[in-house]
């Protein structure tokens, strides 16, 4: 009598690792936050 070892195939997929907070769209916004603050302050100085 042949067996099929069926543990394989029953075991959850893996989750996929949390993403860090320098990837996908966190980093997007940092990266408009470092453009758009030190502007700001450069037009304000203009005004001042």
């Amino acid at each position: 009598m042949r067996s099929v070892d069926l543990s394989k195939s029953t075991q959850a997929a893996p989750e996929p690792s949390p993403r860090g907070l320098f990837e996908g769209e966190l980093m997007d916004l940092y990266v408009a936050i470092l453009i758009v603050v030190p502007l700001a302050l450069f037009l304000k100085s203009l005004w001042s």
